[in-house]
């Protein structure tokens, strides 16, 4: 399996999308607690991944803390550096889902590029814009959609 066959996701895309999309980090709940994550996201240890696919709904959210996502839904992997991702990718993949992306630059580049950080069990709040800012939130559509990706567009 080649790295080309998980679509990517760059920062700005990501950052503009929090909320929107499932964020699976793939590192361990130590490394997690040392560094942070990025708000929103969810730890599934890579080591994880292939047992959580294979957990009922009930059991997934008891020991995960969020609704197991189905194979259709928007998820973004990633981890510190992008190797780990890869790895998760390539079992979800397998697991039949459909609409994961690699956040190749992952936890480094979102620290580097200023991302807000949190450490676990930390509440965020996301920042939506109003309903009074349509050309804004048409114009991020049209941006998504110019890339030829729907998987993100609200509904």
């Amino acid at each position: 399996m080649t790295d080309s066959q998980h679509r990517e996701i760059s920062y700005d895309e990501l950052a503009g999308n929090l909320g929107r999309v499932t964020v699976i980090d793939v590192r361990n709940r130590v490394e997690l607690q040392q560094a942070g994550q990025i708000p929103g996201s969810h730890c599934i240890p890579v080591t994880e991944i292939k047992y959580a696919c294979g957990l009922d709904e009930e059991t997934f959210k008891s020991r995960y803390g969020f609704e197991k996502p189905g194979t259709q839904e928007p998820l973004v992997v990633c981890c510190r550096t992008g190797v780990r991702s890869k790895t998760a990718c390539d079992i979800l993949q397998a697991k039949g889902f459909k609409s994961h992306r690699i956040y190749r630059g992952s936890f480094s580049e979102w620290e580097e590029k200023g991302g807000d950080t949190i450490k676990p069990g930390q509440p965020y709040e996301y920042e939506f814009s109003d309903s009074d800012d349509d050309e804004e939130s048409n114009s991020s559509t049209d941006n998504m959609s110019s890339t030829g990706d729907s998987s993100f567009k609200s509904s």
